[in-house]
């Protein structure tokens, strides 16, 4: 590696670095400014377009769009919402899970956004901390990415794996597994981290004062 990798390194980063700080569009027009000085200044060949990538993603989104305008995505909501409402104890595996397998399904972690205000809710009524199932909910929506046949990522990992004799099965096979129990074990990490609700003074303040309205029903306990 000579000194030119560097500089275009340099020019990448810097380019990530400037449009981050604008936002979604400032970052387009960065990484747009950055391509310019790399094919312009260091005279790099730029390659062709992912057609088939963002023809994957075109799918993919459409979809998705049908999938909520025609209800199907409230109905998912609704049986996740059962399936978790009847585990509040586990909810830090329920809900990690759950979203794990709506990528998996749909293949975009969009759809994830709406089952985690269902796992919040759950999990502060079951007086678990919302962000040990919600931080692990997060990681398992973008995971199921990597098993979903639906989704450009797979798409370009079959792409290149196709070469060398891997089949899409096998690499499901590998994928699905280990996602799940990679997510597994961050759910045990997250399972105990931090205070619990009961010992935490900022939700006992917030709780006290009303700004959390309490939904645990009178007469019943916490499970915890």
């Amino acid at each position: 590696m000579d000194i030119n990798f560097w500089l275009e390194l340099l020019v990448v980063v810097l380019a990530i670095g400037i449009g981050a700080k604008w936002g979604g569009l400032g970052l387009g027009a960065g990484g747009g400014f950055g391509l310019m000085v790399l094919i312009f200044i260091f005279g790099m060949t730029p390659g062709s377009p992912p057609v088939s990538v963002l023809f994957i993603m075109l799918a993919v989104v459409s979809c998705a769009s049908i999938l909520q305008g025609s209800g199907g995505l409230d109905y998912l909501v609704s049986i996740a919402e059962k399936l978790l409402r009847r585990n509040p104890k586990h909810i830090t595996f329920m809900g990690p899970l759950v979203s794990y397998f709506f990528t998996l399904f749909c293949g975009t972690g969009y759809v994830a956004f709406a089952v985690y205000p269902v796992i919040a809710e759950v999990a502060a009524s079951a007086r678990v901390r919302p962000e040990r199932p919600l931080t692990m909910s997060v990681i398992g929506a973008q995971a199921g990415i990597t098993g979903s046949p639906m989704s450009a990522a797979t798409a370009a990992m079959i792409g290149f794996l196709a070469v060398k004799g891997v089949t899409p099965f096998q690499i499901f096979a590998v994928s699905i597994p280990a996602c799940i129990l990679g997510l597994l074990v961050g759910c045990i990490f997250m399972y105990k981290r931090g205070k619990e609700l009961a010992d935490d003074p900022e939700f006992q303040a917030k709780l006290a004062s009303g700004e959390f309205r309490d939904t645990i029903a009178p007469g019943e306990t916490s499970i915890l």
